[in-house]
């Protein structure tokens, strides 16, 4: 029961702000207007989704205030809100669940309407700090200058309305963030009927404060712009390993999935079997660098094969996985754009064989819980971990592990997944009844420390806090892997 939502890129997000625009086709299906019967009735059943599948629903947030949020976002009778109003609502309430695999977007034709027909914001962007910076050395504005308004509107009071439609675990914002560099321009065209123009107020790196008019992009030119941004911009392959020093070999893997575009399974084992086979035989590598800051995740039983050549200690997937229920709730609500009748059917054949009752709930069977053996090729010398906020789901796990066996140093910043206890597993995307907003609800709570997180709600923590700077977006210059070069540098010198 191992699946796990790579990316929610392709799905919109969505909120509500004061904006001076003028309405178009690009929106009709998000400016249609439900009655207080119709919202209502799609908050009531989302809270019934929520309370009947959601096993982590109270991690962060007690059932009373979570009981205030579903009643404050009800309606009065007689009013009316449009979608994006009720989307608004909806995915505020979600927000306050504190988890990065629950989260809401708008229909599936909404969106694909302003595919069709929308005009996007055309500068790429790299948050920093909380900070926007343009991202991208072939666009309207000089690359690297810091964007402090669109339209009128500051981005240091957009951000925190945009943070709520960004979900993420805990209270870590560093995952936010790396949606927002992904989703900031569909955003846009979610939240506001665009005019085709974009009026931009930007500070140069000299200080200098100035406004410009940019014209909006189509989709398909937005997607090319954000495959070729000046920093960070996506490899062409998602696993890579090579010599960066004579005693140091850096290993990436950009993600534990085998779906949405990634290479499958057999890809990523012969990836690591050929890489561990080759450090067997190369015994002057004494340092091995792991990059995991681009991997939000996938499968855990790929999380675990790569643990499997960093460990010395037989190890299982979690300590114990809890669930509400070994059914399905609301079957009639689930999105047939995401799960077909056999997939459903599928899904409960497995719920019934591997869950078990306990306590108020169900727990996965000792037997449906994998172990490994630490494999013969293990490598023994130093590890060093890059991670980012990007490091997510799957990605954090294996950082959670590596941190409880006090096995590597972690350089970077905070991951974006929690540090022992999240939800995840199989995800369940429902379609509510009269909006029909989908919502990805996980239905499985991993507990993977022994002994539990020092901090709830935070991620793995970096030994060496290393941040990208504005400068770097132009420079490119990676100041993650060169400090723990220099690191790996200094280090007998010290000893």
């Amino acid at each position: 029961m191992i699946f796990t939502l790579k990316s929610r890129l392709s799905w919109a997000l969505g909120l509500l702000f004061v904006w001076v625009a003028l309405a178009s086709a690009q929106d009709t299906r998000l400016r249609h207007a439900f009655s207080s019967d119709e919202i209502n009735t799609d908050i009531e059943r989302l809270q019934e989704i929520l309370q009947a599948m959601h096993p982590g629903l109270h991690l962060y947030i007690s059932p009373k205030d979570l009981q205030d949020a579903f009643e404050a976002a009800r309606i009065q009778n007689g009013e009316s809100r449009t979608l994006r109003q009720a989307f608004l609502n909806l995915a505020g309430v979600l927000d306050k669940v504190r988890c990065g695999h629950t989260f809401a977007s708008v229909p599936n034709a909404a969106q694909q309407e302003l595919t069709d027909g929308a005009v996007f914001f055309p500068l790429p962007l790299k948050f920093l700090n909380g900070r926007a910076f343009v991202n991208h050395k072939s666009v309207e504005l000089p690359c690297g200058v810091e964007v402090l308004s669109i339209n009128g509107l500051a981005l240091e009071k957009l951000v925190p309305q945009l943070m709520p439609f960004v979900t993420g675990d805990g209270f870590v914002d560093t995952y936010r963030y790396e949606l927002l560099n992904d989703s900031f321009a569909m955003s846009l065209a979610i939240a506001f009927p665009q005019r085709g123009q974009f009026l931009v107020e930007y500070r140069t790196p000299q200080g200098d404060v100035t406004m410009k008019t940019v014209q909006g992009i189509g989709g398909e030119e937005l997607e090319n712009r954000m495959k070729t941004v000046a920093f960070g911009p996506p490899h062409l392959l998602p696993y890579r390993f090579r010599l960066v020093q004579p005693d140091t070999v850096l290993m990436a893997i950009d993600t534990f999935d085998n779906d949405f575009g990634s290479p499958p399974f057999r890809i990523y084992r012969q990836f690591l079997s050929k890489a561990f086979k080759a450090l067997e035989k190369s015994p002057e590598v004494k340092n091995l660098i792991l990059d995991l800051r681009l991997n939000e995740g996938g499968y855990m039983r790929n999380e675990m094969l790569l643990y499997s050549f960093l460990t010395e200690k037989p190890f299982r997937e979690m300590q114990e996985g809890d669930a509400t229920r070994n059914t399905i709730a609301f079957k009639e609500n689930l999105s047939r754009l995401y799960q077909t009748r056999g997939m459903i059917k599928g899904y409960e054949r497995r719920l019934g064989r591997e869950l078990e009752p306990a306590n108020s709930g169900f727990e996965l069977s000792e037997d449906w819980i994998p172990q490994l053996l630490p494999d013969e090729r293990r490598f023994e010398g130093d590890l060093y971990v890059l991670i980012s906020g990007r490091t997510f789901s799957a990605g954090a796990a294996i950082c959670s592990r590596l941190r409880e066996a006090d096995r590597a140093v972690f350089i970077g910043e905070e991951t974006g997944g929690v540090h022992g206890t999240f939800t995840a597993g199989t995800t369940l995307v429902y379609s509510l009844p009269n909006t029909e907003i989908e919502v990805a609800v996980p239905i499985l709570k991993y507990s993977t420390l022994k002994e539990g997180s020092p901090e709830t709600g935070r991620g793995v923590k970096p030994d060496h806090q290393v941040r990208a700077r504005p400068e770097d977006i132009n420079s490119g210059e990676d100041r993650v892997l060169q400090f723990a070069l220099e690191l790996i540098k200094r280090l007998p010198q010290d000893q």
